[in-house]
């Protein structure tokens, strides 16, 4: 291959806001168990960032390890929670 991998290079399991909306009731708890639980993590070693592409309009609480800005705001707009865990 071309160019350089970086060593350390964290790969995520990354997720829009569209795929909350399908897999989750409103005030369910996200988290990477609950993920792991419904089969949505296909590598369950790395992190999980959520993404702003979509829509949300159901309140969930979203403990993850990254959030986009977008993804945050709208979360909190439709009333969820968001925590990051390390």
């Amino acid at each position: 291959g071309e160019g350089f991998t970086p060593p350390n290079r964290v790969e995520y399991n990354e997720f829009n806001l569209d795929d909350l909306r399908r897999c989750f009731e409103a005030n369910a708890e996200v988290t990477p168990e609950t993920m792991i639980e419904k089969n949505m993590l296909g590598k369950t070693r790395n992190p999980v960032v959520i993404l702003g592409s979509g829509e949300i309009s159901i309140p969930l609480k979203v403990k993850v390890h990254r959030i986009s800005q977008s993804a945050k705001a709208k979360i909190e707009a439709a009333g969820g929670k968001v925590e990051i865990i390390a």
